[in-house]
């Protein structure tokens, strides 16, 4: 749950309550398996940072071939 406060934190949230990462599906797949082992606070800072920095490393791999978002709901 503190990952999508500094997601919140660090991209804002929309009224609406979308919350949306420059990220794919598998990047968000992996960064829902190491939320599910709650990873330590450096870990889960690292992780805002490279969804920040926009260094998702699937994304850049197919960055020019799609610009796709995945937007994720905040509770």
């Amino acid at each position: 749950m503190e990952l999508f406060h500094l997601a919140e934190e660090e991209f804002g949230v929309p009224g609406n309550g979308l919350l949306i990462l420059p990220c794919d599906a598998t990047f968000m797949e992996y960064v829902i398996a190491l939320i599910k082992k709650k990873p330590s606070k450096d870990v889960e800072k690292a992780l805002i940072l490279s969804v920040a920095s926009s260094r998702c490393p699937t994304s850049n791999l197919y960055q020019h071939e799609t610009s796709q978002q995945l937007p994720i709901w905040s509770f």
